[in-house]
This record gives structure tokens, sequence and C-alpha cells, in this order.
């Protein structure tokens, strides 16, 4: 069962402060399901780049975002390790 409380603290761990507050560059939203979409918007990309916590980063997308590629593929991984956390039973 998932559990919202766990995963945006294990989320939160993951990404830390200076990812999440002072880093202005990616915006990170996260919506309120028990599968949350993921929504990162990125200077310079008119897209924005959109994960199920669920999922694992598809290499083959990432290889169509042209800025931070590095950064976005870490912040998706820890998105999926957070849900993974959130899953597991207490």
């Amino acid at each position: 069962m998932f559990n919202k409380e766990r995963f945006h603290n294990a989320l939160a761990l993951s990404l830390g402060y200076e990812r999440i507050v002072k880093d202005k560059r990616i915006t990170i939203e996260v919506d309120d399901s028990d599968d949350p979409w993921v929504t990162l918007k990125l200077p310079g990309c008119l897209e924005v780049v959109r994960c199920r916590a669920s999922n694992e980063a598809d290499s083959a997308f990432m290889e169509k975002i042209p800025v931070m590629q590095d950064e976005i593929h870490n912040i998706i991984a820890s998105v999926h390790q957070a849900y993974i956390e959130a899953c597991k039973p207490f």
C-alpha cells in the first residue's frame, strides 16, 4: 500500500533542501495520488518532463531532453526510489 507521507519524506531526504528550495533551475511538482505524476519544468525548454513515480527513468525519453539530462535522470531516479520506499509495509 502506498503511503503518501513516506513518499514525500523519502523524496525530500533524497533530493535535499538545496535542490528543492534553493535550486531555481528545475521546478518539481508532485500531484496528490497513489501513483503520483511528477512534473519537472526546465529552463530553456518549452516542454515539461512528466513521469509516474512508479516508473524508472526511460533512456530513450531522456535523450530527447536537450538540457540538464543528468540532473533530470537523478531526480527521476530519486522519485522512483521514494515511491518504492513508500510502498513497503511498515
